[in-house]
């Protein structure tokens, strides 16, 4: 279990002890009272999608800025703060998040791959499993109509 919050940049781990909305930025700020390393992000049409995991109290931001792709990772100690906090990105961003299970990192990492292949896939939240077509590579449950596996990017038969 976690002991505090985390921003993870380029896989790295930097603790925070609040987040704080500034216009169209989320602002994360360490125990010094001051902005963690690089710890302002731009809440604009860059963020691709935004992926929450409840059971961690974790968000998967998945960025698409000028060709470039990246994904952050956002871990909160407690249940409020984190429920204030994705409402507060979501809203900023004008993002639905979509709700994942604990894939949720392999998941964003895929997302972003897809988009360094120029190949734009549509993020949906978990539905009935009826309506959903497993993967023959991995078993990940993808939605019906999808031609590509979103976790690891087999083709899905018809």
């Amino acid at each position: 279990m976690i002991t505090s919050n985390y921003l993870i940049i380029n896989k790295k781990p930097q603790k925070f002890s609040s987040m704080r909305m500034a216009g169209k930025a989320a602002v994360f700020i360490g125990a010094d009272g001051r902005p963690v390393d690089f710890g302002v992000l731009a809440l604009d049409d860059s963020i691709y999608t935004m992926l929450v995991c409840r059971e961690f109290r974790l968000a998967m931001l998945v960025i698409d800025r000028h060709g470039e792709r990246r994904v952050q990772g956002i871990f909160w100690l407690n249940d409020d703060d984190f429920e204030n906090c994705v409402r507060g990105l979501s809203e900023a961003a004008g993002l639905r998040p979509s709700v994942q299970d604990t894939k949720i990192n392999s998941y964003a990492w895929s997302i972003a791959m897809k988009l360094d292949q120029g190949v734009r896939v549509k993020v949906t939240d978990a539905v009935d499993e009826s309506e959903m077509t497993v993967c023959p590579e991995c078993g990940m449950l993808n939605p019906k109509g999808s031609e590509y596996c979103l976790d690891c990017g087999a083709e899905l038969l018809p």
